[in-house]
């Protein structure tokens, strides 16, 4: 990797870490922070919450194709830089919001924002064949490193004060990264087209082969799942747990456990990417995830819950990383950035699916059984790209 490619590297990792923390300040106590909006009951508080972390994903859904296609046609640094001033004004609008439905408005444009889809694309673009894999784990462990301080910080405000002054900071913070991203960044070299190669037709040549269509899928399966999890975890814990005092603070220090097992175990599973298979990876880690949330449910004292979140950290650490890079290694440099774009929508696609099935399926199971989907998606996604043998064998779309 070249000196100006590692220095963009860098400076996006940073970016990652520091939205992400915005990010998860509030994510994994959406529930509690909900009631204090809404001024309703549990229950009420928990549909709401469900359909705060979904809305995000209504604009990334409709969006997140078309930004990678502008990020391939304008450029990565001015798409990088219009998603960053999108992000601050919803974190504005959140931090600022005296009602729930100001407070879902700001959700919606923070979807709309794209940026993660930007981000990501962005760092798979700066780096080469041999060093995608490592850049992909290393953007994971950004995203870790953001997310270890976000919960803990969420939860300890929450129980004590407010989420409000710790929003704003977060907004002026990533403004601040901005004006340092202006500056410092620059726009990696277009890729040359490859003559003998057909034109990427987008969605269409995602559905009809079906090694692709299969990591869609099951990046969906592994996105609905994690955001199942969040939005029952706060829950799951009362209930386990119902005389443990501080249940936001504990909630957030638990997501933190496997942030922090995320971040420590990313770069291993990018090393192994670029040196194995990315299906195998996945499938390991996708069926870890299962085994260690299916275990909540006999899990009766706070170490062995903290451990099995521990565990599944270092699993989920590998999903989305493997099924981009084995996406990558299939397709022409040309259309990276398209590709990143609908890999996210299908992404997004299960963060709307997980919190909805939430929704349907808490009438019916007490909050400790609710872990049985969110271990059921995670096993399946796992199965699916364990039979789509093709994808570790696909020639690149050029040979297509």
């Amino acid at each position: 990797m070249s000196g100006s490619h590692s220095g963009n590297l860098a400076l996006l990792l940073a970016c990652q870490a520091v939205t992400t923390l915005g990010l998860m300040v509030l994510v994994p106590i959406m529930p509690l922070y909900v009631a204090t909006l809404a001024h309703i009951d549990a229950v009420g508080a928990a549909r709401w919450s469900s359909l705060a972390l979904a809305a995000p994903g209504l604009g990334t859904l409709c969006l997140a194709p078309f930004t990678g296609q502008w990020c391939d046609r304008f450029g990565y640094r001015r798409m990088l830089l219009v998603s960053l001033a999108v992000f601050i004004a919803a974190m504005l609008l959140m931090a600022l919001s005296t009602s729930v439905y100001s407070f879902m408005l700001g959700r919606l444009l923070q979807g709309m924002s794209t940026l993660g889809v930007v981000l990501t694309a962005f760092i798979g673009h700066a780096s080469d064949d041999g060093s995608r894999g490592r850049s992909l784990g290393l953007q994971e462990s950004a995203i870790a490193c953001g997310a270890l301080a976000g919960p803990v910080l969420g939860g300890m405000m929450l129980d004590h004060w407010s989420l409000k002054p710790l929003l704003t900071a977060s907004a002026l913070i990533t403004g601040i990264a901005g004006v340092v991203l202006w500056s410092q960044l620059s726009e990696p070299p277009k890729p040359a087209p490859v003559e003998a190669s057909p034109q990427f037709a987008g969605l269409r040549t995602v559905l009809a082969r079906a090694d692709l269509r299969n990591w869609m899928f099951a990046a969906c399966l592994t996105q609905a799942a994690a955001f199942a999890l969040v939005n029952i975890f706060a829950l799951y814990l009362a209930a386990r747990l119902p005389a443990t005092p501080g249940i936001a603070s504990l909630t957030g220090l638990l997501h933190a456990l496997g942030w922090l097992a995320t971040m420590l175990a990313s770069p291993l599973w990018g090393h192994l990417n670029d040196h194995g298979d990315p299906r195998r990876h996945f499938t390991l880690g996708a069926i870890g995830c299962a085994l260690s949330i299916g275990l909540l449910m006999v899990a009766e004292q706070l170490w062995l819950v903290a451990l099995l979140r521990v565990v599944q950290g270092a699993c989920y650490a590998a999903l989305a990383q493997s099924m981009l890079l084995a996406c990558s290694r299939q397709l022409p440099a040309s259309a990276y950035g398209h590709v990143i774009g609908l890999s996210r929508s299908f992404m997004v696609a299960g963060q709307l699916m997980g919190p909805l099935l939430i929704m349907v399926l808490m009438p019916v199971l007490p909050p400790i059984k609710l872990v049985w989907p969110v271990a059921a998606l995670f096993l399946a996604a796992g199965l699916l790209v364990l039979g789509n043998r093709r994808a570790a064998l696909a020639p690149r779309l050029q040979n297509y």
